[in-house]
Order: structure tokens, then sequence, then C-alpha cells
């Protein structure tokens, strides 16, 4: 019982960073699939990339405008 639920916070842990990405990079307006596994090979990093990157949701929005 006690392995399952060590086995349970383990992977909480491990998953959370990528899935903070995805979400972050969804309101960017990028792939969340992809900026998903990026951040299981760069967890910290990648979020930073992110918030560096341009916002590519304006511009989305900007094209459905015209």
């Amino acid at each position: 019982m006690g392995a399952v639920v060590f086995f349970s916070l383990g992977m909480s842990i491990l998953l959370s960073q990528p899935i903070i990405t995805s979400l972050f990079a969804r309101r960017c307006g990028r792939s969340p699939l992809k900026w998903f596994f990026i951040g299981l090979v760069l967890p910290g990093i990648a979020t930073f990339i992110l918030f560096f990157l341009r916002d590519l949701s304006e511009e989305k929005k900007d094209e459905i405008k015209r």
C-alpha cells in the first residue's frame, strides 16, 4: 500500500511541470502536445523558453479579424 502511494506521488510530481508547460503553451497559441514532450525532457527550461517566445495567439486573432 505504501509503495502505491509513493509511486502515485512521484508520478504526479514528475508530470506536473510538463502539464503546466503544455497549458501555458496552449495559452500562448502553440502546440500543447509538442510542448508537453519538451517539458518531459527539459522540465524547468521549457517553461522559461515559452515565457520568452512571442505570443502566437494574438497573431491568430488578427488573422481571423482580416
